[in-house]
Formats: C-alpha cells, sequence, structure tokens
C-alpha cells in the first residue's frame, strides 16, 4: 500500500512539472553597447565606480554560461551589423561592446548575467590600494516574467583634464518589445537590443482537401416480365 502511494505521489509531481517543461523558451539576443560623444562636457560625474561583478561571466566563461542556459554566438552571426554601421559612420555616436547570445528559459529575477568590458585597463588609487577600473565595464541580464525585461548596469569611466578619473554609469531595467529594436540610454551610454524566439514556431500547413469520391451509380432495378 505504501509502495503504491509513493508511486501516486511521484506521478503527480512528474504531471505538475510537465507543463513547465512544455513551456520552456529560448530567446536570442543581439546587443549593441554604444557611447553618446554629445553629452556637454560639464555633466556631473561620480569618484570612480566599480561595478557589481556578483554572479556575471565573461562570454569566455562558456561552463558557467552553459549551466545558466547561455550560448555565447560567433561574431560572424551578429544579426545587427546595419545598426552598428550607422553607429560607426555617426558623428555623435561611438560603437563599443556587440554580442549576440541565446538563452534558455530567462530567469523572472536576475540569475545569472554576462559581464562586458572595453578598452585597456586604467589603475585607479584607493585608500585600500591600487584597482584596475576599465574605460567601460558592467553587466547585462536577459529576464523573462510576465514580460521580457533587460536588466543593464554599466560604468563609464575617463581621465579627466585634471588627470583625475571620474566615473558615469547607465543603470536601467526595461521591458523589451519582441522583434524590434529597443533603446537604453543614459547621458553618457545607449544600448540598442533586440529580442528574438530562438525556436520560431514552423508554420503548419493547412490540411489538403479530400479527394471527392465518384458517387457510384443508383443500382438499375430487374424489369418484370
Amino acid at each position: 500500500m505504501k509502495l503504491s502511494t509513493s508511486l501516486v505521489r511521484a506521478a503527480a509531481l512528474a504531471a505538475a512539472l510537465a507543463p513547465a517543461s512544455a513551456l520552456a523558451e529560448r530567446y536570442r539576443v543581439d546587443l549593441i553597447l554604444f557611447a553618446d560623444r554629445s553629452t556637454p562636457s560639464n555633466e556631473s560625474s561620480q569618484p570612480v565606480l566599480l561595478p557589481e561583478t556578483v554572479r556575471t561571466f565573461e562570454p569566455w566563461e562558456v561552463s558557467p554560461l552553459r549551466n545558466a542556459g547561455i550560448e555565447i554566438l560567433e561574431d560572424e552571426l551578429f544579426g545587427l551589423n546595419e545598426a552598428w554601421n550607422r553607429l560607426r559612420n555617426s558623428r555623435n555616436h561611438e560603437p563599443l561592446i556587440r554580442i549576440a547570445w541565446i538563452q534558455k528559459d530567462p530567469p523572472a529575477e536576475r540569475g545569472i548575467a554576462l559581464r562586458l568590458k572595453q578598452g585597456k585597463p586604467m589603475t585607479s588609487l584607493t585608500p585600500g590600494g591600487s584597482v584596475e577600473v576599465y574605460p567601460v565595464d558592467g553587466w547585462v541580464a536577459l529576464l523573462a516574467g510576465r514580460y521580457l525585461h533587460l536588466d543593464a548596469n554599466f560604468v563609464q569611466t575617463q581621465v579627466q583634464e585634471d588627470g583625475a578619473l571620474r566615473s558615469f554609469r547607465l543603470r536601467e531595467r526595461r521591458r523589451l518589445k519582441r522583434d524590434e529594436l529597443n533603446h537604453l540610454d543614459s547621458p553618457r551610454l545607449g544600448l540598442l537590443v533586440r529580442t528574438q524566439r530562438a525556436d520560431p514556431k514552423p508554420i503548419v500547413a493547412p490540411p489538403a482537401p479530400a479527394t471527392p469520391q465518384p458517387r457510384k451509380p443508383a443500382a438499375t432495378p430487374p424489369k418484370k416480365d
């Protein structure tokens, strides 16, 4: 009797988990991080900031990203080349980082994030010693609750005229419209992001119409003598 009860409970658990597996989603993300050169030079900055790096992995850290359902795509597969080239030809903008990835079942709240860095590190002196600071450093995370969101946290650090390092931050969480080019921005940095289903639902052809069958002629009744 105990064995039967255990089997019933196991079957019920499997049935409860089945819909979640059936609803598994894979999304493709193409992303560009760019600098805005049109910002006035007197924009307020902050002392050197270091981005939060807890639960972040860089694109070359394949194993932990794969465990989180994230697969980095080769640059040849990048899907926003036209937007990248427009930024390269712009006087007011400079493209800094581009990346594309596929992610399975993004969490509703922040889990693993992609850490992205650009430029040669600089040395900043702190009370605790010296630290390496990148010109651009931060992370992005795709979230999928009721809607898709992108959580972004980047710091841009520059050398000022007096030789001091000062930082500017982009910190935003934005709802994304799927299959469209989304724009996140701050006075110094901006993001262009497009999300798509990685496994588009197949187009099911309508069933072919049934071939009409020829009607059999009615039987002729026998003639009476």
